[in-house]
């Protein structure tokens, strides 16, 4: 079954790319994220849209452990 999915474009510090990734893969089935940029710390993140505000209450929790930046492309 294929899901429809959001994509969001997501900056951290680059020291924090495996991390963040680790932190999502700890949330099964919330997103899958590519790195775009390791330089810059740009990722790409699918999510499914029934999870959309579920991955955005994740991206809020994680501003208070690291610099964070995202849009939905």
């Amino acid at each position: 079954m294929i899901r429809n999915t959001k994509t969001f474009m997501v900056k951290v510090p680059k020291k924090e790319i495996a991390y963040f990734n680790f932190l999502l893969e700890s949330y099964e089935g919330l997103g899958i994220s590519r790195t775009i940029n390791p330089k810059e710390g740009i990722l790409e993140v699918y999510v499914p849209e029934e999870l959309e505000k579920d991955f955005l209450d994740f991206l809020e929790g994680l501003k208070g452990e690291m610099e964070l930046e995202w849009s939905k492309s």
